[in-house]
C-alpha cells in the first residue's frame, strides 16, 4: 500500500503542479514504473537489451523497478496498480510498465513493445492508451476452476484411496481409516504442488517459451484423443493410467497401513498417476507461466479442488457408506470421466498451439 500510494500522489502532485503553473511549459519530469519477474524469459529479454538503463540517463526521466514473483508486497502493488488503470484480469502480465508524466500516464506491456517503444513514448508523450503484447497468453480464474474440477474427478486416485480404506476397515478401525485417507490426501496435495511450482520455476527460466508452449500443446492433445479413445475403446492400445508395474509396490503400502507406509503411498501415487491427470495439469502450468498475476494462491487453489473430491471420499467411508458401493459408482462412470478429461485436455491443447 506505501508504494502503491507514492505512485498515485505522484500523479495527483503532477496534476496539481500543472494547474499551478498554466500556462507554462518547462520539461516535464517522466517516472517510468517497471514491473518483472526474476524467472520470467520476457523480462530477461528486456533486461538484456538494456533498454531501462538507456531510459534513465536520460534528463528529468527517473526509473523505479518492482519484482513481483518474489515479493507480495510489489505483487500487490502491481495488481492494485492495474485495477486502477483498468486492466482486466487477462491483461495482467510482465514485462509491463507505467509512464507517467504531467498527470497522466500510458503503458506497454510485453518484451517487444517496451524495447521498441519506450524512448519514442517518453520523447513524445501524449498520454496514449494501452499497447498490449498480443502474444502473450492470458488465464481466467474460470479456466482454473473449471480445469481443476475435471481433473479432481480422477478414477486414478479414487481406486488407491478406496482400496485402501477398504483395507484399513477389514482391519476393524473406521478412526484409523479416517486419519490414512485425510493424510493419503495431503500428502497427494502436496506433492502436486510442488511438482507445479517446480514445472513453473522450469518453465520461467527457458527464454524459449513458445516452443515449450507448443510441445506442451501437442503433448496434452495426444492425451486427450487417448482419453476420448478410451471413453470407447478402453484398454486397447496406449491407455492413461497408473503403470502396471507400480501396483503390487502400491499394494504393499496399503496392506502395511503404517503412517510412514501412507505417506509414502501418496507420494509415489502423486507420481505414477501422471499419466491419468498430468495432461490438464501441465497445460494450465503452461498458459500460467505465461500469466504471472496468478500467483502461488490461484496454484494452491487449483490442487485444493484437485484432492477435495478424496476427501469428500474418505468423509462418506468414514460416515459409513460402503466402499463397493463407491467403487461401483466410479467404475460405472469412469468412462464419462476420462471422457471430460479428454475434451478439456483438446480444449486446452488447441488454446496452447492456436
Amino acid at each position: 500500500m506505501r508504494k502503491l500510494s507514492f505512485l498515485f500522489v505522484g500523479l495527483l502532485l503532477a496534476i496539481l503542479v500543472t494547474t499551478m503553473m498554466a500556462g507554462a511549459s518547462p520539461q516535464e519530469q517522466t517516472n517510468v514504473y517497471y514491473f518483472y519477474g526474476e524467472t520470467c524469459s520476457h523480462c530477461a529479454v528486456v533486461a538484456d537489451s538494456n533498454i531501462l538503463e538507456k531510459v534513465a540517463e536520460m534528463e528529468n526521466v527517473s526509473v523505479a523497478k518492482y519484482e513481483i514473483y518474489n515479493d507480495q508486497e510489489n505483487r500487490d502493488l502491481f495488481l492494485e496498480t492495474s485495477e486502477k488503470i483498468g486492466l482486466e484480469q487477462s491483461q495482467m502480465g510482465v514485462p509491463f510498465l507505467i509512464i507517467e508524466q504531467n498527470g497522466k500516464y500510458s503503458y506497454l506491456s510485453g518484451d517487444s513493445p517496451i524495447i521498441n517503444n519506450l524512448e519514442e513514448e517518453i520523447t513524445n508523450f501524449k498520454g496514449v492508451e494501452s499497447k498490449i503484447d498480443p502474444t502473450t497468453e492470458t488465464l481466467t480464474l474460470t479456466m482454473i476452476l473449471s480445469a481443476a474440477l475435471i481433473d479432481s474427478i480422477n478414477p486414478c486416485a479414487f481406486g488407491v484411496l478406496l482400496f485402501l480404506m477398504a483395507v484399513l476397515l477389514s482391519m476393524g478401525s473406521s478412526k484409523k481409516a479416517l486419519k490414512a485417507g485425510i493424510i493419503y490426501t495431503i500428502v497427494v496435495f502436496l506433492a502436486y504442488l510442488a511438482a507445479g511450482i517446480g514445472i513453473l520455476r522450469l518453465i520461467g527460466f527457458f527464454s524459449i517459451i513458445n516452443y515449450i508452449t507448443a510441445i506442451a500443446g501437442i503433448l496434452v492433445l495426444i492425451g486427450g484423443i487417448i482419453e476420448i479413445k478410451d471413453f470407447f475403446w478402453y484398454g486397447k492400445g496406449i491407455s492413461l493410467r497408473i503403470p502396471t508395474k507400480a501396483k503390487p509396490v502400491l499394494e504393499k503400502l496399503i496392506h502395511n497401513g503404517t503412517l510412514p507406509a501412507v505417506i509414502i503411498l501418496g507420494i509415489i501415487v502423486a507420481a505414477v498417476e501422471l499419466p491419468c491427470t498430468g495432461g490438464i495439469y501441465l497445460a494450465i502450468l503452461t498458459i500460467m507461466s505465461k500469466t504471472p498475476a496468478f500467483g502461488i494462491g490461484y496454484l494452491i487453489l487449483y490442487n485444493f479442488i484437485f484432492v477435495l473430491p478424496l476427501l469428500v471420499l474418505t468423509l462418506l467411508i468414514y460416515k459409513g457408506t460402503h466402499v463397493d458401493n463407491i467403487k461401483v459408482w466410479v467404475d460405472k462412470n469412469k468412462k464419462y470421466m476420462r471422457l471430460a478429461a479428454g475434451i478439456i485436455m483438446i480444449i486446452l491443447a488447441i488454446y496452447l498451439l492456436v
